[in-house]
């Protein structure tokens, strides 16, 4: 059966005006029904953001879609009523049970709704996703005990557990395993280099991620004293480059970096200059005078050793 849509075209030429008539031929779609395409029909998913798509429909100019919480018959909450040109429509849900639909329409009728339904659930397995760490960082040194774990939230988490382990992930624990439902713990901390993981779980599902693990090194300890070895206390050297060195005290904790220090008083008060060695020796030139002399040792964690004795040098 096809319909006729009758139009009245108005057409002018010069001063005379004529009334014509035309028959349009519209395709009944009445009795036809959209063919839909994507998300599956019956599809359970996480993924919250979807593509919904339909053959195109010969004879159809606009196409009305509709997407409701629960069914079309007991409706939970309305989320979609569109008409659209296209045979695409994409947009972000959330975790629940959906139906939507789409019939098509011209000037002369509609087809009847074709129907799917969708389930995003929040309860899915979670064994092949990971928690991404987000402080402090990988191989981070500090010399501060209390240490604040924060790590991103994961979809379909419920809790996460936290462990602490000495010097490798298969090491003693140190702390935990500690079953937490926020993304931040704050804990103190024994000192070493430390391995500390998070793996997400999901109660429903009875599943959960690998742990996600970082490297940690705490250091408290402040460097012992240095010993100076050369030039010898009371010295008296040549106006050249001159060789200072020393040896570190035994090594507390992390890497020890020294500073060498210049001073022209035996109260060390008046800073001549100042400079970071590399190893245990320090090459300079200070000019004509006498000079007071002495190394401090620092570690990677910011932990700051004793000035060593002060030596007196003359340099003329």
């Amino acid at each position: 059966m096809k319909k006729i849509v009758r139009y009245t075209v108005l057409l002018t030429l010069t001063s005379t005006i004529f009334y014509a008539c035309d028959d349009f031929v519209e395709k009944d779609i009445e009795n036809e029904a959209i063919n839909l395409m994507a998300p599956a029909n019956g599809l359970t998913t996480v993924q919250l953001t979807h593509t919904f798509w339909w053959d195109w429909m010969e004879g159809a100019e606009l196409y009305n879609m509709q997407l409701v919480e629960g069914t079309f018959s007991s409706v939970t909450n309305f989320v979609l009523d569109t008409t659209v040109s296209k045979n695409k429509f994409d947009i972000t849900l959330y975790p629940g049970s959906f139906q939507w639909r789409v019939r098509g329409e011209n000037n002369a009728g509609e087809t009847a709704y074709s129907t799917f339904s969708l389930v995003i659930d929040s309860t899915l397995d979670i064994s092949s996703l990971q928690v991404v760490l987000s402080s402090p960082s990988d191989n981070f040194i500090t010399n501060n005990d209390n240490i604040a774990l924060i790590w991103n939230s994961l979809l379909n988490a419920d809790d996460y557990l936290v462990e602490v382990h000495q010097n490798t992930w298969t090491g003693s624990a140190v702390y935990g395993p500690q079953i937490e439902t926020s993304t931040t713990l704050t804990t103190t901390l024994p000192e070493g280099t430390l391995v500390w993981g998070v793996q997400a779980r999901n109660a429903t599902s009875g599943t959960s991620t690998a742990f996600s693990t970082r490297t940690l090194t705490i250091d408290t300890t402040s460097p012992n004293a240095v010993s100076l070895v050369l030039p010898v206390d009371n010295a008296t050297l040549s106006n050249v480059f001159n060789n200072y060195s020393w040896t570190q005290g035994a090594n507390t904790g992390t890497v020890l970096t020294d500073d060498i220090y210049f001073y022209s008083d035996p109260a060390a008060t008046i800073l001549v200059k100042t400079a970071q060695a590399v190893g245990t020796s320090y090459i300079d030139s200070l000019g004509i005078g006498t000079y007071y002399w002495a190394v401090q040792s620092t570690d990677a964690a910011g932990n700051v050793g004793p000035f060593s004795n002060l030596r007196k040098v003359i340099i003329q």
